[in-house]
């Protein structure tokens, strides 16, 4: 597998660039001190970040379809073929969870942790040789912006 071209790398770091700004733009309506901005906005905070946390499940579902594990024999590839597919189940999952918790604090709560334990997981795939180090890096950057952004709109809420 050849790893993609710069252009690709760069294409990848603003689509994930642009993937925070919703997370910023309702943040930024939770100064507002009108309940028709802020409900709406909250709203939008914590269904957003249900779909983006099940698009991360996504990458370990792609994972696991990888033919290419290198050096690794054809048990091992399906035990890193079995845990990736267990693995990309558990964001889906949780975040429609997420959904049904009581409150917006205890939501957008758990959904930083989401993000956190997911960015954990991938790290995982990455020392397995499973996710190239620039996507690492890229998810790394990613989820550290996303963590600071909801962690203000907690302090918001």
């Amino acid at each position: 597998m050849n790893p993609p071209t710069s252009w690709v790398r760069r294409l990848a770091w603003l689509l994930a660039l642009a993937g925070a700004v919703p997370f910023a733009l309702a943040t930024i309506a939770l100064v507002s001190p009108e309940s028709r901005i802020r409900i709406p906005a909250i709203a939008a905070m914590v269904t957003y970040a249900a779909v983006i946390l099940s698009f991360l499940g996504g990458i370990e579902w792609g994972v696991a379809l990888n033919e290419p594990y290198p050096g690794a024999t054809p048990a091992v590839k399906d035990r890193l073929r079995a845990a990736a597919l267990a693995l990309s189940i558990v964001p889906s999952l949780a975040a429609w969870g997420v959904l049904w918790l009581p409150s917006p604090h205890w939501q957008l709560g758990a959904a930083l942790g989401l993000f956190v334990l997911v960015w954990a997981a991938d790290l995982v795939l990455s020392r397995q040789g499973l996710l190239p180090s620039w996507f690492v890096d890229l998810r790394t950057a990613i989820t550290a912006l996303v963590a600071v952004i909801l962690g203000v709109a907690l302090y918001l809420l």
